[in-house]
Parts: C-alpha cells; structure tokens; sequence
C-alpha cells in the first residue's frame, strides 16, 4: 500500500529507487535546501587550513601574541576544481572564483551555465593533477563508488587541500591511507557520522585528514529550507503534482 517516499535530505542512495519506480512509487529529494551552507563550508574548510586559524586561536589561548612561525596560502591565482556540478558543485565554483581561483569543473555533462561565467570544463585525469583545491560535489551512486581510488589519488599533486562533503563511499578508503601516509597532501570531510568505526580507525591518526562532524549543511536558512521543501514535496505530491522526484 505504500504509495509516495520522501526524504528528509540530498542524498537518497540508500533507497532502491529503481524497485520504488517499478512499483510505481515516487522517490523526492530536498534538494538544493543546504546549497549555500554546504558551499560556503568548503570554502572555510579550506581557509582554516590555508591561513592556519586554529593554530592562531591556540597562541592566544597560550597567551602568545607573536606571527613568529606561522605562514600562510591564498587561494587567489590557484587551480580550484570542483568535481560534480550540481546546485552545491556550481555554487561552490561562484564563490572560489570570487576569491580570484581559477576554477575548473568535472562533470558527467557540461552545464553551460559554468561555461558562460569562465569556468572550465577539464577532463578529470587532467583536472586531478593540476588541482591546488579538490571540491567533491556529486551524488554517491554506483557510477560515484571510490571515484578517488588509488590510481586518482595517486595523480593528486603535492600539496593539494580536498574537501569531501558527499558519503564517503565515493573514496577508497585503503587507498585515501596510503596517499595520507606521504603527508603532502591534505583531506577533508563531514561524513564522519556514516563511517564505520574501522574506517575512522584507519585514517584518524592522521593530522593531514581534518574529521569534522557532519555540520555541513547546518544554518538557520538551511532548516527552514529543509521543513519548506519537505513538506512542499508531499503536499504536491498529494494535488497531483510531484516536484524534486528523484526516479521519474
């Protein structure tokens, strides 16, 4: 007798959505509800790092007023690639190319919206290499599994910041090991709360991997548009008009 799913988030890879449209039952997403707190997450993510703002906090904690040491990146003039361009994906490529990155993008199929602005499509290999900043912005579905597998982790080049905001499904995580292990780059994400405690054992240890708790897509703005969209999903559902369905 089930007749309609919603879920209360972005991701729905947990749900058979071919066996629910099988059966004729509509799957909805919310998405687009946490765009701009998942983007400009990414974007603080990455200057936390770069400008080293923990480190700064912890000298004045231990009552040291002195720059004496510390050193600090910008992101003006790097390569800042975003893989996924969806509503978060795009919006994440906005605001590094108002910080004056040159931003490139992968996606299965080119938006022209990105191209119009300046932004460049680039073959993921190629984009991979050269990246200074790694944005992962895509859905996880099977085409998604282990994107960064051990030979694309392998070609990311020294130095390089990724942030992974999507399931960590899409990372070998043997693999994301062997490359923490070098200590040249660094690795970022939120998911930590849908890892299994074996996978967070194994990359814990390392000061180059940032674990934040999934706080991504936290903000005021981005509740309310969460309550908006759901219960905008099952009313439209209900008058015959279903919207943000993610099997039809």
């Amino acid at each position: 007798n089930l007749k309609y799913i919603g879920t209360l988030a972005v991701a729905y890879h947990k749900i058979d959505t071919d066996y629910a449209k099988q059966k004729g039952i509509p799957v909805t997403n919310i998405a687009g509800y946490c765009t701009d707190s998942v983007a400009e997450f990414i974007l603080a993510a990455i200057l936390n790092e770069i400008r080293h703002l923990d480190k700064g906090k912890l000298r004045i904690k231990n009552k040291n007023y002195q720059p004496d040491g510390m050193s600090a990146s910008e992101i003006k003039g790097k390569t800042f690639a975003v893989f996924g361009a969806g509503s978060i994906g795009r919006r994440t490529a906005e605001l590094a190319q108002g910080f004056g990155a040159q931003v490139k993008y992968w996606s299965r199929k080119r938006k022209s919206e990105l191209d119009n602005k300046g932004i460049t499509y680039q073959d993921k290999d190629l984009l991979l290499a050269e990246a200074d900043f790694i944005s992962l912005n895509f859905a996880h579905t099977p085409e998604t599994e282990k994107f960064l597998n051990r030979e694309a982790l392998q070609k990311i080049k020294s130095g390089a910041v990724i942030v992974n905001t999507v399931p960590m499904e899409t990372v070998d995580i043997d693999a994301l090991v062997e490359r923490l292990k070098m200590g040249d780059v660094t690795f970022i994400l939120d998911h930590s709360d849908e890892m299994t405690a074996e996978d967070l054992e194994k990359v814990s240890p390392y000061k180059n991997c940032v674990i934040y708790p999934p706080i991504a897509f936290l903000s005021k703005e981005a509740r309310l548009n969460k309550q908006n969209l759901f219960i905008g999903n099952l009313e439209n559902f209900i008058t015959g008009k279903p919207s943000n369905v993610v099997n039809s």
